[in-house]
């Protein structure tokens, strides 16, 4: 939300105030996920100057990688691959720290998996169909199994027989 002249005067005073040289600032268009021509430039930066000397790239905040947490997470690693330590403005931590925090957040936050898993349970204990029916089975009244008689003579069949292995 702040103005350009703002972020760079944030950005100065990061790297006055922690003894860095600014090399080279990189701007994307706030909202455009797709197409970040200044990131593909920063990247191809990082590449060129990496092996010159010690690089750092510094962010406002986590969000300015990427809206979505895996957008994020997806640039934070192509830049760390490159051997470029990355920061925030905002917290004057790794970023890293960051991404491991909100991701674990979102994590609990969310639980899908569980409330999933749960909700199996639940339909399993009351004998309902959890996905496709067995062959020999269809799905009856009230989601529970109810024999085909066409099938259900195979699949008696096939179970004497294998009662007769054990």
């Amino acid at each position: 939300g702040d103005s350009l002249a703002e972020q760079s005067r944030l950005f100065l005073d990061f790297c006055r105030g922690n003894g860095y040289e600014a090399a080279a600032a990189f701007l994307d268009v706030a909202g455009a996920e797709s197409d970040l021509p200044g990131f593909r430039q920063m990247v191809e930066f990082v590449r060129q100057q990496g092996r010159r000397g010690f690089l750092l790239v510094v962010v406002p905040d986590l969000t300015s990688l990427g809206g979505a947490l895996t957008e994020a997470a997806r640039r934070y690693f192509q830049l760390a691959s490159l051997g470029v330590p990355i920061v925030s403005i905002e917290s004057g931590d790794d970023v890293a720290a960051l991404l491991l925090e909100r991701w674990a957040r979102q994590q609990s936050d969310g639980r899908l998996g569980e409330r999933v898993k749960a909700a199996m349970r639940r339909k399993a204990v009351k004998g309902e169909v959890l996905g496709r029916p067995p062959f020999g089975y269809r799905v009856g009244p009230k989601r529970r199994l109810v024999v085909v008689p066409e099938e259900g003579s195979v699949v008696r069949e096939t179970e004497a027989l294998l009662a007769g292995v054990k």
